[in-house]
């Protein structure tokens, strides 16, 4: 990635401000290895214009290393794909790769997070490369891209370490696995909560948008080949949990482009039963309708077949195997419902999923 010295440089920016206070006190040293692997196959049926069915597997593996030093941690790790497609290439018969709706590359080897956090009793300061901070769900965010550059929070926790209130900062470019190395993300956010539940009120810019590589511009509007919207959306997240012998967790996502007077607004909702941490099973149930100029269609989710202009509904049923793993079997409905060829409005595609999901 062209950008990689934006990132080293925040690295280094922030290793030295943080020296002085690891200076300070004792020094207490910390080491560990962690990672997570995904073994994926993947039935995706009834595409609108009958060429046929798409079937693949993905075999991926992200182990990292974190060292910490007192109240300052660095983490470094790796994203290993290897799938039956490889979607960067053109499909039969076609002359290039028109769209591509995964935020991954299939056959890859890449570094996926490169990090230096300081986090103290209130403040976290992190740069580099690092997991998004901030409570978006996958409407706006896909969880497995990273923003590069630069956060920083200032929480408020209770006795039992649950957050009672945070607000963050984070500016970052070139954050996708595609190329996008100039392409800016502004974001601010602010939250209240507790232990059973929790407000996130956010806003997110993104500018250069003409930097964001063709293949995953998507569905937002486009006159020839460049975006005619600008992207600044407010998002307001509410969460309610509840634990006990079933845990169950409510998600309320709503998000508006304030630069586009139509099309642009999404909706996304999900209720969780069971906690694999805590008990065999986990159902999950969302439905979500996303208009196709609601958000940045190339940073949301790849999981459903369209970033926006969609609606639609999953199901994910999880089994726990083991203290490192759980199997979920996965079903999809979803129809493009901003098209723009009505009579595919109402088609509606589906996508099936058995993954195999492990952690350490």
């Amino acid at each position: 990635m062209r950008n990689r010295s934006f990132a080293c440089a925040t690295l280094l920016g922030l290793a030295l401000a943080a020296d002085a206070q690891a200076q300070q006190g004792t020094k207490q040293y910390s080491f560990s290895f962690k990672g997570d692997g995904l073994a994926r196959q993947e039935w995706t049926r009834d595409f609108f214009d009958g060429a046929g069915n798409q079937d693949r597997w993905r075999l991926q593996a992200r182990p990292r290393l974190e060292f910490g030093i007192s109240s300052l941690l660095f983490g470094v790790g790796g994203d290993f794909n290897y799938s039956k497609d490889e979607n960067t290439e053109p499909l039969p018969g076609a002359a290039s790769v028109a769209l591509l709706r995964d935020n991954y590359k299939s056959r890859d080897a890449r570094l996926d997070l490169a990090f230096l956090r300081l986090k103290a009793s209130w403040l976290q300061l992190q740069g580099g490369r690092f997991e998004m901070p901030v409570g978006l769900t996958e409407m706006i965010w896909d969880k497995d891209l990273r923003p590069q550059g630069g956060a920083l929070t200032l929480e408020k926790k209770d006795a039992s370490g649950a957050r009672r209130f945070a607000v963050t900062g984070l500016y970052s470019q070139g954050s996708h696995v595609f190329q996008d190395e100039k392409t800016q993300m502004f974001l601010g956010m602010a939250e209240i909560g507790g232990s059973t539940g929790s407000l996130t009120g956010s806003y997110i810019e993104w500018r250069r948008l003409d930097r964001i590589e063709p293949m995953i511009r998507r569905q937002n509007t486009r006159a020839s080949g460049e975006y005619v919207n600008r992207y600044r959306i407010v998002d307001g997240v509410v969460r309610v949990q509840r634990g006990g012998q079933v845990h169950t967790q409510l998600v309320f996502d709503y998000c508006r482009n304030l630069d586009v007077d139509e099309d642009n607004q999404g909706i996304w909702v999900a209720a969780v039963l069971g906690a694999l941490t805590s008990s065999r099973a986990r159902l999950e149930y969302t439905f979500a309708t996303v208009d196709k100029d609601a958000t940045l269609a190339a940073y949301a989710t790849d999981d459903f077949f369209w970033g926006t202009g969609w609606e639609g509904h999953r199901t994910d049923f999880g089994f726990r195997a083991g203290d490192h793993g759980s199997l979920h079997a996965i079903a999809q409905w979803q129809r493009f419902k901003d098209s723009p060829r009505i009579e595919e409005r109402e088609h509606w595609l589906k996508r099936y999923r058995i993954e195999l999901r492990v952690h350490y």
